[in-house]
């Protein structure tokens, strides 16, 4: 396995990830979790960001794989 991304960096990419939304990069709420292991085999994310905007509301999901790419967004 390669060397993953840490949980401060996985923070740090989900925050320069504007709200699918309105656009906007502020957020009220921001939680990055381990990925369970089906999200892991399925699509190689080891990071989840959940993600509440400071402006609309809408809460988001981010997943990133070890490399800090984003996979998901939901």
């Amino acid at each position: 396995m390669s060397t993953s991304i840490s949980r401060e960096r996985a923070g740090r990419i989900a925050r320069g990830h504007g709200c699918e939304t309105c656009g906007e990069y502020t957020y009220k709420k921001l939680v990055v979790k381990p990925a369970p292991d089906s999200i892991r085999d399925e699509l190689s994310a080891i990071w989840i960001a959940t993600m509440l905007c400071g402006v609309c509301g809408r809460e988001q999901e981010l997943g990133l794989d070890a490399d800090g790419d984003v996979v998901f967004v939901s």
